[in-house]
């Protein structure tokens, strides 16, 4: 005999939701309880060292399986998005929307794109979207769940997360408006909400870690969060989200809004986020901004950003992001990123006896006394943020107090031939070579190797191992500059 399922058939309608059984609900509300308890609990005022972080995770993650296991007959229809496109250019022209020029086609590991059925010129609009066939906050407003995102506190204060909830809402909404669109979004995303504890482990010396491990937490958190009360709100029961919310439906609905929002005006405030069908079809290329918003139209309007020849991929700019947004946010790198930058934290500590004479110094010219700076790529990596603070750092009480008195001329800190004397130069260069060494070490594998093993592996090991080449270059590139200056000394 085979497993019993923990789920039944609603009704008699063969193909409709599952819904679980009273034991197998109750048993999963308690882990998703004890996944609540976890991600709200009050943060310890000590920082927790990154193997406690580590182990939090790990911890978490192991709920959260238990939760899919409860959860795995609860999913979400299937749609083989080629087979549903010829639908969706249908309903693209009944919503007015123009596209000319480009056709959906499938561009193997970068998912479906848009390819040029002709020459097209630079500045010619390809790609126009007006308000009312983009699914946004307002329309979030407007649908079933408009009740309770005018109340919930986080759904008033996120938009992304409102626009998810709506998203998913209309997924499983049977005469959703938006059915067509929905059904050629990807099945999964390559997010690292996706990723295993192995998978997580390869990102061991990069910023990116703390980042993906802090947004899982943060997934979870909203997941346990809205599954409490769709489960007790009585007005809930009659909702078709209710029972298809589950960790992988909200998961797939928050990387859907994660990897192609857009922020466009809004009538009842300043901005809104959207999603834009048609145009979130697009991959993404280095170049130039193309797209913006007709205000007095009301319409999204994408404009080729460069020449186009017929049968090339229609690309677009997603904007200045560096690959550890663009790999976060979209779940992927580019390797040729002229936008790309690594992050370094650094702060001065408050126990310093110098820390508000430095604090105010800094203050002066715009910057933290605790934060986040970045090295960038090319030959002059250290940017002029990370330069100033640094040399602030290193001083003494006299150097302070003469960069303070003297305050209109505090402002050529930022530049690189500034003259702060031998002694706090010598220091900023040693202080910054240190600290790359350190950012270098980190990471278990070396730059050589890395390169060595991008070209045997699968998605997503290769994407991470690209990311980690990016930053690693950078490092290379800022510890050949350095030490060049640290030599001098």
């Amino acid at each position: 005999m085979g497993k019993k399922s923990n789920a039944k058939r609603a009704g008699s309608n063969k193909s409709g939701p599952r819904r679980l059984l009273p034991q197998t609900r109750s048993e999963l509300s308690s882990v998703v309880d004890e996944v609540f308890k976890r991600c709200t609990k009050v943060p310890s005022a000590v920082t927790p060292s990154p193997a406690q972080e580590w182990t939090e995770y790990t911890e978490l993650y192991a709920l959260v399986e238990k939760i899919r296991a409860y959860e795995s007959e609860l999913v979400l229809p299937k749609y083989k998005r080629m087979d549903e496109v010829s639908a969706f250019m249908v309903w693209l022209q009944e919503k007015g929307v123009q596209v000319d020029g480009v056709t959906i086609a499938d561009y193997g590991a970068e998912g479906l794109g848009l390819q040029t059925e002709k020459d097209i010129p630079q500045g010619h609009p390809v790609i126009t979207v007006p308000v009312h066939a983009m699914m946004t906050e307002e329309t979030a407003k407007k649908s079933y769940l408009g009740s309770l995102i005018e109340r919930d506190p986080i759904l008033q204060h996120m938009g992304n997360v409102s626009l998810a909830l709506h998203l998913l809402g209309e997924a499983v909404n049977p005469d959703s408006k938006w059915a067509p669109y929905i059904h050629v979004l990807p099945e999964s995303y390559s997010t690292t909400l996706y990723y295993t504890p192995e998978q997580m482990q390869l990102l061991k010396g990069s910023p990116a870690l703390e980042e993906a491990l802090k947004m899982f937490r943060n997934i979870s958190r909203q997941y346990s969060y809205f599954y409490r009360i769709l489960q007790s709100l009585q007005e809930a029961k009659s909702w078709p989200i209710r029972d298809f919310f589950t960790f992988d439906s909200y998961r797939w609905a928050v990387s859907s809004v994660m990897t192609r929002q857009n922020l466009i005006s809004s009538k009842e405030s300043s901005g809104q986020l959207a999603l834009i069908p048609a145009w979130d079809m697009a991959n993404h290329q280095q170049g130039i901004y193309s797209t913006d918003f007709d205000d007095e139209k009301r319409q999204s309007v994408c404009l080729a950003q460069k020449d186009f020849k017929a049968g090339e991929q229609f690309t677009i700019f997603y904007g200045q992001r560096s690959n550890f947004e663009l790999f976060i946010h979209n779940g992927f790198v580019y390797a040729d990123n002229e936008n790309n930058h690594l992050s370094i934290k650094l702060g001065v500590s408050k126990s310093d006896p110098l820390h508000d004479e430095k604090n105010q110094l800094l203050q002066s010219l715009g910057l933290p006394s605790s934060g986040t700076f970045h090295l960038v790529r090319g030959l002059h990596p250290i940017t002029r943020g990370l330069l100033a603070f640094t040399r602030v750092f290193c001083m003494d009480k006299d150097s302070l107090q003469k960069w303070v008195k003297d305050g209109s001329k505090a402002q050529g800190l930022l530049h690189e031939d500034c003259d702060v004397g031998t002694t706090i130069q010598d220091k900023t260069w040693a202080f910054l070579s240190t600290r790359v060494a350190l950012l270098t070490r980190a990471y278990p594998t070396t730059l050589e190797e890395d390169e060595e093993a991008v070209v045997s592996l699968q998605e997503p090991e290769s994407t991470i191992r690209n990311l980690l080449l990016c930053e690693k270059k950078i490092l290379r590139d800022a510890s050949i500059f350095l030490k060049a200056r640290v030599c001098k000394q």
